[in-house]
């Protein structure tokens, strides 16, 4: 299994999970034309893109969604609440001919805890999990092959613990890691509003909150965390580095053996999991 990042922040979302015989893209929240950059510059194309799985319904995860469902063949996948959002946009009659088509999937819930079917797409196993944002059914993505399980989760106000079990010792993790609460609280463009909506329980990770939960679920089998949806605004490298460093002391974690890669909508690199 390997990994790139093509974006991860408000300013977009989307990234690749090539395997051996079949690749899945996790959002689409830049253009179908910058998105063909990415995937060229990786040496690929859409016809190569097998399954395309959606979190949520902002616009920095599906901007490139319907242009992507007009011009490929794409299985797309997503939640009742995701494709409900979708139908409220100006796309709205590309989504419904879409879910016609069966080119749209929707997962189904199979209790009230709200756990999800798991699909089985040849190589791949992909279970999605809820997460708790200000979107209609906003999901992460715990995906197996054979060799490797990794766990995405962005765009949530907590992780419930609920859901520790399911997400233990994976080899990698793709979690948010959004924003320093006090540059935060004192950036001077963003309003009061805004900001306690981003510190809800139905807004973003903090560094501090995203570390405990790292710390809780990591294992012997994890060897790359990627802290993703970084704030470009309220946000430091070097206070996600110092955070992670007091939280795994605090949890008495040896973690020498594991890479941290601070995500940027401006560089991609491919990882082998």
């Amino acid at each position: 299994m390997k990994l790139t990042l093509f974006s991860s922040g408000s300013c977009g979302n989307c990234g690749i999970i090539l395997g051996n015989n079949k690749n899945i893209m996790i959002d689409a929240g830049l253009s179908k034309k910058q998105i063909d950059a990415h995937l060229e510059k990786s040496g690929l194309d859409f016809s190569k893109i097998d399954y395309l799985f959606i979190t949520h319904s902002h616009i920095d995860h599906v901007k490139g969604l319907a242009m992507i469902l007009k011009k490929t063949n794409t299985q797309i996948f997503m939640s009742n609440g995701t494709y409900s959002d979708l139908l409220k946009t100006k796309e709205k009659l590309i989504y419904e001919e879409a879910l016609y088509s069966k080119r749209i999937y929707i997962f189904q819930k199979i209790n009230l805890r709200m756990d999800y079917e798991t699909l089985f797409l040849d190589e791949f196993s992909v279970e999605p999990i809820p997460t708790f944002h200000d979107a209609s059914e906003s999901v992460g993505y715990i995906i197996n092959s054979a060799e490797n399980k990794l766990v995405y989760i962005t765009d949530t106000g907590y992780v419930h613990n609920s859901l520790f079990g399911k997400i233990s010792n994976a080899d990698c993790y793709v979690l948010e890691s959004n924003h320093d609460p006090q540059i935060l609280m004192s950036d001077p463009i963003r309003p009061l509003a805004l900001k306690i909506r981003i510190l809800s329980d139905h807004g973003h990770l903090s560094n501090e909150d995203s570390m405990v939960v790292l710390a809780k679920v990591m294992g012997a089998k994890t060897k790359l965390v990627l802290h993703a949806h970084i704030s470009q605004d309220c946000n430091l490298t070097q206070i996600v580095n110092l955070t992670r460093e007091r939280v795994f002391n605090d949890y008495g974690l040896d973690v020498k053996n594991v890479e941290f890669v601070i995500t940027s909508p401006y560089r991609t690199k491919e990882y082998l999991i």
